[in-house]
């Protein structure tokens, strides 16, 4: 199998942490925004990263749609439930996950265009909003237990983790861990699994 993406995104973080947790090889293709045309697009017509190359020569995208392939490869570990409540409650975490990066990616992007192609402040306040309240969210639904979602690691802590991870690099001064300290805490102890330590986002 062959994953395309870059070491600047977050999907394909959370896509490689995935790989890490079911121990599922394959090959990592970088595939740069000015390759995409040629090395992604004749497979994800949308042109998008990440995407997979499965060994049948199937292509599979997005984040969302990758995860849930790969586990159901490989029965153990199991990411996702298979009971419908639990399943669609692990999917929610993913679904807030998802929508923390997509948020920090508009932030982070919005100012490398020329300065009258910016958004306004109150667009800029809006995004922050979202994170804020996805946040409290998690901080709530984590409470004290140990792992977002049930009794073992999911992909509700894959999103998680992976999103404030995202959140923490590309904006620094974002605050968010003194009005979390559950989830404060749950991240660094995410951050010490092999499957985090080894897919660290580079800033490139």
């Amino acid at each position: 199998m062959k994953l395309f993406g870059t070491g600047g995104s977050p999907y394909v973080r959370k896509v490689r942490i995935a790989f890490a947790e079911k121990n599922i090889p394959y090959e990592y293709v970088l595939a740069p925004p000015e390759q995409r045309a040629a090395l992604v697009a004749p497979l994800n017509p949308l042109g998008k990263i990440p995407t997979l190359l499965a060994s049948d020569g199937q292509a599979i995208y997005d984040s969302v749609v990758i995860v849930e392939y790969l586990d159901g490869l490989q029965a153990e570990p199991k990411l996702i439930p298979a009971q419908f409540a639990e399943r669609i409650a692990v999917k929610r975490w993913e679904a807030l996950g998802d929508g923390v990066a997509e948020a920090t990616v508009l932030l982070t992007h919005d100012p490398r265009k020329a300065e009258a192609k910016r958004e306004s402040p109150a667009w800029y306040e809006k995004q922050r909003q979202k994170i804020q309240r996805a946040l409290t969210v998690m901080e709530q639904q984590l409470g004290d237990q140990e792992y977002c979602f049930g009794s073992q690691f999911s992909l509700a802590d894959i999103a998680t983790g992976y999103s404030i991870g995202y959140l923490e690099q590309g904006l620094p001064d974002f605050e968010w861990r003194s009005a979390n300290p559950r989830l404060a805490k749950h991240i660094d102890k995410l951050n010490q699994r092999e499957s985090f330590k080894s897919t660290v986002v580079s800033k490139s």
